[in-house]
């Protein structure tokens, strides 16, 4: 990121100038304790001080002077506001100490104006503001710490009933419905090997290779230029399917394939489908911890998809709406089911996880939609092809692709006409 992508227009109180310079300083306030005889001193650090900000404006042109005395009036009221500083962003309590208004005679229709602010709240902090690729990769964490917490939440509940004297046949339906899923998942990813633990004893390994297969289908996508759409709505059919399985194997009605540990291919035998006796709430359990897993695995994908996308356009608006608002229905899915589950004490540990998962996906969207110009659309107001409606609209003729990729309607864009309506970006 450089200059021409986040370099911001100044303002204070909501008058924008032209700026030709900026320079911002800060000191730390210090005590020294020093004592006869001793050189030298103990420094005790007290805190910085206000920080400084000194910015040279520029007035030039015809109408200067009605605009620099537009700036004069809002310069003498009294008490801060908020300034816009060109590479640091907003200031909201910024308090004017000083201006110099100047003019010389080789530069007609021209004046520079320093102006010297001081920040009027202590801690406000420069680059407060996160770039969209920066909030992309963080619900990497977000989705990670879900992921985590569903997997204890799990594994809290199955040893809650393993307690339980006199539930072996219990215990004995469940794991035939954690083998029958995880040989289900495993019958459409090769190339991962999974445990050969006993997945009652060890709930935490079944909860890895459910996550771990899942991974692997997402790896199994490329997300390349132009099919990203594409292969994200295909995950996310497969990803509805998976969750679905542990009440498919339950009732008999999926197949599943060979379940001994260590495999490492879809292979092995199918084994007959036949229902198994299990719970409906067992049946749930392991259905939550699928969805969880299915949601993180999502949240991740659309991160690094976002996260790509904040470098290289490549999507339109509503397709990283699209993106988001799948991430956000699995993810609501998940909270929905452990709500349902679990205590509100247990739960609320998870939900809280989950929803902040949710928030980043959509703060990180919006953030990729916010970094580019206003969706608009435009007239068409003289025949031609996108290359030359590019230019006629933005002087740059490569431009000619984005209006491609914003317009999936056109079914040749070599043959417009003056009065169709396109998609474009307002600048």
């Amino acid at each position: 990121m450089a200059w021409a992508d986040t370099l911001l227009d100044a303002s204070f109180r909501g008058v924008a100038f032209d700026c030709l310079r900026t320079q911002d300083s800060a000191q730390r306030d210090t005590a020294s304790h020093e004592y006869p005889y001793l050189d030298g001193a103990d420094v005790e650090d007290l805190g910085r001080k206000a920080r400084h900000i000194t910015l040279s404006a520029v007035f030039f042109g015809k109408d200067y002077e009605n605009r620099l005395q537009a700036f004069i009036k809002e310069l003498d009221k009294p008490g801060n506001g908020e300034l816009i500083h060109p590479v640091f962003g907003s200031i909201r309590q910024a308090q004017l100490t000083d201006y110099q208004v100047g003019h010389d005679a080789d530069s007609p229709d021209y004046c520079t104006v320093e102006l010297t602010f001081v920040e009027a709240t202590p801690g406000n902090p420069f680059f407060v503001q996160q770039l969209p690729a920066q909030q992309a990769e963080a619900v990497s964490q977000l989705a990670a710490t879900s992921r985590a917490n569903g997997i204890e939440a799990f594994a809290k509940a199955l040893d809650g009933l393993k307690a339980v004297q006199g539930n072996l046949s219990r215990l004995n339906a469940l794991r035939d419905v954690l083998t029958g899923t995880l040989g289900a998942i495993r019958g459409q990813v090769q190339g991962i090997v999974t445990t050969a633990l006993d997945l009652i004893d060890y709930p935490r390994a079944f909860a890895a290779d459910v996550m771990g297969l899942l991974s692997g289908m997402a790896d199994l996508r490329g997300f390349d230029v132009g099919v990203i759409v594409s292969d994200w709505k295909s995950l996310v059919g497969q990803f509805d399917s998976v969750v679905k399985l542990p009440g498919r194997v339950s009732a008999g009605s999926a197949s599943t394939g060979d379940s001994s540990g260590g495999s490492d291919s879809g292979g092995g035998f199918v084994a007959a489908a036949k229902p198994i006796p299990a719970k409906a709430e067992d049946v749930a359990l392991v259905t939550a911890l699928v969805q969880i897993a299915a949601a993180a695995t999502l949240a991740e994908t659309a991160s690094q998809i976002l996260a790509a996308e904040a470098g290289q356009p490549t999507l339109s608006p509503p397709e990283v709406e699209q993106i988001a608002g799948d991430v956000r229905a699995a993810l609501q899915a998940a909270i929905d089911a452990h709500r349902a589950l679990y205590p509100l004490e247990a739960a609320r540990p998870l939900t809280e996880a989950l929803k902040d998962t949710a928030f980043g996906i959509q703060q990180a969207a919006v953030a990729v939609i916010a970094a580019r110009p206003p969706l608009v659309t435009r007239t068409v107001d003289a025949p031609g092809n996108l290359h030359l409606v590019a230019h006629r609209w933005y002087g740059d003729y490569r431009r000619a692709a984005e209006l491609a990729r914003l317009n999936p309607q056109l079914t040749n864009p070599n043959t417009l006409q003056a009065g169709d309506v396109l998609n474009a970006y307002a600048r």
